[in-house]
């Protein structure tokens, strides 16, 4: 009996403690400016604006497209709402699929955060990661697990993960703003239809601050959807970004004075443990009276996804010791002898990104060597013209931070703008090649060049000198050399070709005049 006692006690002083934990507290992160360009310009209204009859309480968190609730790692916290609750959540509502059936269908949020964390601890905002996997897509957790730590900042290798990873695509980023009754009600219609008559409606990432908030633990007044935890006071430290699900307009909140009807259903990602199953009641009142945007941000970001079919994939695998000297460009030209694109796009991935870390991340048996897929298909309309493209991979190394050192492996290039008859074309490499500081330059020419009749070139003058200026000859498969002839014998028909510089269609190409 006494040991009975004794263990009760231990879990009433223990339980508590353990619904609570010590966070690291993260500072408010200042909007970058692809976040404020996506905020300026993505403002959310029904595609339906007819009035609707909304139902007292939605709660999509119980629907198959909600994935399990999680703990996060980290500062991970925008990532996590953003693409392991939202984008997931958006992604299986466009397939009908079950988030929690397979690792297939739940995304992860790793994928995204460490592009964007700089390789160290810290956080940012949904909207980067959703542009991530609006032009590269997003990585499932079958293809990238949650690391068991945070250490390493692991980049995924592999061409088929990252093609995969294309397929899951956001469609439209978009906004919603929460100072007005207006704003609550224009959330409440997209939980409950998405704003165009869906049978189910959508979920929103949002943040504020989150270390001294306080909560009724025990709320017991009404709800038509269940839940005991109610938030009564706002936090004073430690950014914070969280998932909104549903609402429940029937739950009540006294502020001291007057009670107040409504609140938001928000998911956080400190596990099931915490909160009530991970949730809790978000006063409608707290948006409505509070006006400091880092205590509680006003702007609800939301989106639609896709599926998508790349046309047009760059491979690249390289060999690096700081991941954050390198940045990739992708390029096509109209010519097969071309020797620079005419157009060009940079993936939102792999550009000055990761910190001072190997390819892969730290603590990764062959760290340095990383499969990197990025997707050219945003551009395959404006060279459709182009009888013989010719693709171009520029990498270009800076020094920031420690300077690394490393080099190309391999280039590929697959076409499959025809899906029948997709192409793939190989940079020739015979060995992996250094990359010098600045930009190193690499081709693929689709189509060999031809080799045509000419006329003769003279290199001898009329009294039998050779001509002391260079030639330059382009070959049949576009490359070039350069050269000069000296030290003509007329007598034995012997000379010197000294060889100036050859340009193999793979390098830079350097001035063509001594």
């Amino acid at each position: 009996m006494k040991r009975l006692l004794l263990a009760g006690l231990l879990a009433a002083v223990i339980l508590p403690v353990a619904a609570q934990p010590y966070r690291k507290s993260y500072a408010v992160p200042t909007p970058t400016e692809e976040v404020l360009r996506i905020r300026r310009s993505s403002a959310w209204t029904p595609s339906t604006p007819d009035p609707v009859q909304l139902p007292a309480s939605v709660d999509n968190s119980t629907l198959k497209f909600f994935p399990k609730v999680f703990y996060q790692q980290g500062g991970s916290c925008a990532q996590s709402s953003g693409i392991r609750y939202l984008f997931t959540y958006e992604m299986n509502r466009v397939r009908g699929l079950d988030a929690q059936a397979s690792d297939e269908n739940t995304y992860s949020y790793f994928f995204t955060w460490n592009f964007l964390n700089e390789g160290i601890d810290q956080g940012g905002f949904a909207e980067q990661g959703l542009n991530i996997a609006k032009q590269q897509g997003a990585m499932s957790l079958a293809d990238f697990p949650d690391p068991t730590f945070i250490s390493g900042y692991i980049w995924a290798s592999g061409y088929d993960k990252y093609i995969r990873a294309m397929h899951n695509r956001v469609k439209e980023i978009f906004t919603i703003d929460a100072t007005t009754q207006e704003g609550i009600d224009l959330a409440r219609r997209y939980l409950y239809d998405a704003g165009n008559g869906s049978p189910h409606g959508g979920i929103l990432s949002y943040s504020a601050l989150a270390n001294g908030w306080t909560f009724d633990t025990d709320y017991s007044g009404p709800s038509q959807t269940g839940y005991n935890y109610l938030l009564t006071k706002l936090a004073t430290d430690g950014a914070h970004a969280m998932t909104i699900v549903g609402y429940d307009d029937t739950v009540e909140f006294n502020d001291g004075q007057q009670t107040h009807r409504g609140a938001f259903i928000v998911v956080n990602s400190y596990g099931e443990w915490w909160g009530d199953r991970g949730r809790y009641y978000l006063p409608y009142y707290f948006f409505l009276t509070d006006r400091t945007p880092s205590v509680l941000s006003h702007e609800f970001t939301g989106c639609s996804c896709t599926e998508y079919t790349p046309k047009v994939i760059f491979r690249v695998k390289v060999s690096y010791t700081s991941r954050n000297d390198l940045a990739f460009t992708m390029g096509v030209a109209d010519k097969p002898y071309a020797v620079t694109p005419t157009i060009t796009v940079q993936p939102p991935i792999a550009i000055n990104q990761g910190g001072d870390h190997p390819m892969q991340g730290e603590y990764v048996d062959n760290g340095n060597t990383i499969e990197l897929a990025f997707d050219f298909s945003e551009v395959a309309d404006r060279y459709a013209g182009y009888a013989e493209p010719k693709y171009f991979l520029s990498i270009t190394r800076s020094e920031i931070g420690k300077l690394g050192s490393g080099t190309l492996d391999a280039f590929s290039v697959v076409d499959a703008r025809d899906a029948d008859h997709p192409q793939t074309y190989t940079c020739e490499l015979e060995n992996p090649v250094p990359l010098e500081m600045g930009a190193n330059l690499f081709s693929i020419a689709t189509t060999a060049l031809q080799t045509t009749s000419a006329s003769a070139v003279s290199w001898i003058d009329n009294f039998g000198v050779p001509f002391t200026s260079p030639y330059v000859l382009r070959t049949a498969s576009g490359k070039y050399a350069k050269f000069s002839v000296t030290d003509y014998d007329a007598g034995s028909g012997r000379l010197t070709i000294r060889y100036l510089y050859q340009h193999d269609g793979s390098r830079n190409l350097n001035s063509l005049s001594d």
